[in-house]
């Protein structure tokens, strides 16, 4: 499993942040969030096998990145929802707040350290696609490589079932 496709589900916050949100080196304080709209079709199979189905995602919300000493950053998501479908079947929908913060830092050795609290929707070869609800983290090596599946405390609700 490769970190994009992690990531892809992990941080729909962050992949939409991180790709349009400009560095905030230059800011004091926080930079104010923006808006965020983004939409996809995820394959059938295409989070850990999880849906049998094609699944329309559909964020909208707003973002913020911000940059830390350490090459640390935080993604906020204030006002994030996404709406999923069943694409095989678009009478079964689900629209879930997703507001939760992502921290990523990176450790001594390279790791790559990312923890989520709050609510956010992910997608781990172990816990599978769900929205979850308390504070998690997972961990990459510098490589690309998952070294420690999703953990933490709170609650995991699986995705599939809620739209099939």
């Amino acid at each position: 499993m490769t970190k994009t496709l992690y990531a892809l589900i992990t941080a729909a916050t962050a992949i939409s942040c991180f790709s349009v949100l400009a560095p905030a080196d230059a800011q004091v304080g926080p930079p104010p969030p923006q808006d965020i709209s983004q939409s996809f079709v995820i394959p059938a199979g295409g989070v850990f096998g999880e849906c049998a189905f094609p699944v329309q995602f559909d964020l909208k919300g707003k973002a913020s990145q911000i940059n830390l000493p350490g090459g640390r950053t935080i993604v906020t998501a204030p006002k994030q929802n996404v709406t999923l479908t069943n694409v095989n079947d678009p009478t079964k929908t689900v629209t879930l707040n997703i507001t939760g913060a992502t921290h990523q830092s990176t450790a001594s050795n390279g790791d790559i350290v990312t923890v989520v609290t709050g609510r956010n929707l992910l997608g781990d070869p172990d816990a599978g696609f769900v929205l979850a609800i308390g504070s998690f983290s997972f961990t990459f090596d510098k490589n690309g490589n998952l070294v420690h599946p999703l953990s933490g405390t709170g609650q995991l609700i699986k995705v599939c079932p809620l739209i099939s």
